[in-house]
């Protein structure tokens, strides 16, 4: 009867021996896409030129291969200034042929007439080549391409550059020809009034060149405009005008990422106190059913003094968010997994007790009694808590020699007898 009593009196505990090990804590936090790196799209304009966006044809999120178009938009006095342009390349083109035309007899002979009917093919003939070469260095420009050091094409120009070439080589030539010609038939003797002429002459064909160079920097820029080509593959990370916005030059029209550099969802850890690295495990979830597991891929700190943690991006979760531009929308769900650097001994959270600065365990200690039987007291014993989750806690006492007590079925305290 004796020993049923001592059963029913006595607390039931269970033991456990604490275990060495690094300590893992699973924290909950939200993070945002970042772009760690963006370069800016940027319109150079011909002095006094300003243009207007006629629209985007992307938004933030969008990944874009190299050529897609990114946006279009118009210069709004385009066939104005063009025709103003040109309206002025004549007005020199006139004055040089009329100095040109000083040189011959009032009275035509038959040599005149020749010089009158070469006179007009070399004039043809110099408008066939300003045509030419404008078409030519339009598609230059529109190809990223440069003629070399002896004016011939590279070998990766296109097919239609390539045309343009002989276009503007055969129409040189016949300008050359019809410019021997026409010299052929010219008077040698050189008076000031020929001087004269010459100079001026001179003067036009440079105003020529110079209005040709603007037609054709200009013509490039509206054909380029239409559709303005991503200059690489890579992510749309910010649109920064509206439409109907006028732009200037170096206008930023918006930013994208540099080529092989991919978003990344950066998390704030500044107030994680446990150990925060490369490799760190975390899992990525939209809802109770749909997760993605991840590692960090790398650790920083911002310009403002926080710590920060990146993600890569994964197919899994482009998938699981439906795209980019929805994980944009919102802070995605975290759950960060640390490790401790170090082993420490681990006891489950139940087994610890006490607040603050006073945290102990009760352990078991056998006793021998008078009369040869052998009974189970617990121990109070302090111990210094170094971290703690839920369902752990880590401590700098190594008790995995002793039996902890815990999951009694009443209250317990120091010295009390447990079986």
């Amino acid at each position: 009867f004796s020993g049923t009593l001592r059963t029913m009196t006595t607390p039931k505990v269970r033991f456990l021996t604490p275990r060495q090990g690094k300590f893992e804590q699973v924290t909950e936090l939200t993070g945002k896409v970042t772009f760690p790196e963006v370069e800016e799209i940027i319109i150079s304009l011909p002095e006094g030129v300003t243009v207007t966006l006629s629209r985007y044809a992307v938004q933030a999120g969008d990944k874009v291969e190299k050529g897609d178009t990114l946006f279009s938009a118009v210069i709004p006095d385009y066939a104005k200034t063009l025709e103003n342009l040109q309206a002025e390349y004549a007005t020199a083109q006139n004055t040089l042929r009329t100095q040109e035309r000083k040189n011959g007899e009032i009275r035509l002979s038959r040599n005149e007439q020749a010089w009158q009917k070469a006179y007009e093919e070399a004039d043809q003939a110099m408008v066939s080549k300003r045509d030419a070469r404008v078409e030519l260095y339009t598609l230059l420009s529109e190809e990223k391409l440069e003629l070399d050091g002896e004016g011939k094409l590279p070998k990766n120009a296109s097919d239609s550059l390539k045309s343009a070439y002989e276009t503007y080589q055969e129409a040189a030539k016949a300008e050359e020809e019809a410019e021997k010609t026409l010299r052929s038939l010219d008077r040698y003797a050189i008076s000031d009034e020929v001087w004269t002429d010459i100079n001026t002459r001179k003067e036009q064909k440079e105003k020529m060149e110079s209005l040709e160079s603007e037609i054709a920097e200009l013509t490039v820029l509206s054909r380029m405009l239409q559709s303005y080509p991503a200059p690489h593959g890579g992510y749309i990370s910010e649109t920064l005008l509206e439409k109907g916005a006028s732009m200037g030059d170096e206008t930023i029209v918006l930013r994208m990422t540099p080529e092989k550099s991919e978003p990344v969802i950066r998390a704030d850890i500044t107030n994680i106190k446990q150990n925060v690295a490369k490799g760190s495990a975390v899992e990525v979830v939209r809802d109770q059913w749909s997760t993605c597991s991840a590692k960090v891929s790398a650790t920083g700190i911002t310009s403002g003094a926080s710590k920060y943690a990146d993600i890569p991006i994964t197919d899994n979760m482009l998938q699981m968010f439906s795209s980019l531009k929805t994980m944009m929308k919102e802070d995605l769900k975290l759950k960060m997994t640390t490790r401790a650097q170090e082993s420490t001994c681990l006891i489950p959270a139940t087994a610890v007790r006490g607040s603050g600065s006073d945290r102990y365990v009760f352990v078991a200690v056998n006793e021998t009694s008078t009369f040869g039987g052998t009974q189970t007291k617990i121990q109070k014993t302090s111990v210094t808590v170094l971290n703690e989750s839920s369902t752990v806690v880590s401590v700098s006492e190594d008790m995995s020699w002793q039996q902890v007590v815990y999951q009694e079925d009443r209250p317990i305290s120091d010295g009390n007898t447990v079986m």
